[in-house]
């Protein structure tokens, strides 16, 4: 063998093993973490609420699956613009009281009702909410009355509503009030400062109440009604349809 070819040997042989230089990966332990249960859940932004989403979206693959849901929308649209007219002629009682409201099972999709659904923050089904008899929330109420049932909550029943379905807003935070500390830090200012005291604040409709209601409780969530085995067993006397006046309060004592 030539001395060319020996060379030529050992510069290759060189190079393979620089080439084949093995590289060592550390890899580190990762502890387990152990989670606590988190109390607080954040709210998003309110630039960010979300749209209610109505069925005229859906996309309906049959000629008559898309006839039955336009008629649906329009007769939900006449009986809307009916209670509309009859509006006119309704009176309200005067006397400020504490409501109840509760959205039932039925199907909207007629855009008019859809959008006062909204503003009471009843869009979700079998979730429910407290509102203050004005003459606002009445007309807004009698005009999707075929959605959600309503009437005047007793002092004893809000009191039990409260004290098992009460979240508050704490700014972008949802907190449950089990304290009177999270209640005087919040409503102090209007001469609050314990449990007791904030449901009579709400029960007796008192100056800042309504605003209260809207702006700082959370809607109650009942949404295990949507199982029709839990239903079904409650056995209601009413349908969970219009305004009952205090038979709301039966209804209240079958679902907290």
């Amino acid at each position: 063998m030539s001395k060319k070819k020996v060379k030529n040997k050992q510069l290759k042989g060189k190079n393979d093993t620089t080439g084949r230089k093995q590289k060592f990966v550390k890899f580190r332990r990762i502890r387990k973490i152990k989670f606590k249960d988190e109390k607080k859940v954040f709210l998003p932004k309110e630039e960010k609420e979300t749209k209610v989403k109505t069925p005229s979206k859906r996309k309906l693959r049959t000629l008559y699956k898309k006839k039955e849901f336009k008629k649906k929308k329009e007769n939900q649209t006449n009986e809307y613009l009916t209670l509309e007219k009859e509006l006119t002629g309704q009176t309200f009682d005067e006397q400020r009281r504490c409501l109840f409201a509760i959205r039932n099972n039925v199907e909207c999709i007629s855009s008019p009702p859809n959008k006062i659904l909204q503003t009471l923050k009843l869009t979700e089904k079998y979730h429910a909410v407290l509102l203050i008899n004005t003459e606002e929330n009445m007309k807004n109420l009698f005009l999707v009355k075929q959605y959600v049932c309503y009437g005047y909550i007793q002092k004893y029943t809000l009191y039990s509503l409260m004290e098992k379905k009460l979240f508050l807003k704490d700014g972008n935070e949802i907190k449950r009030c089990d304290s009177n500390k999270i209640v005087e830090k919040l409503f102090s200012k209007d001469g609050i400062y314990s449990f007791p005291s904030f449901c009579e604040y709400i029960f007796e409709c008192k100056s800042n109440a309504d605003q209260i209601i809207k702006e700082q409780i959370v809607p109650f969530n009942f949404s295990y009604l949507n199982s029709e085995m839990a239903f079904d067993f409650l056995q209601f006397e009413n349908e969970l349809t219009g305004f009952v006046k205090e038979g709301i309060n039966e209804i209240l004592e079958k679902i907290i």
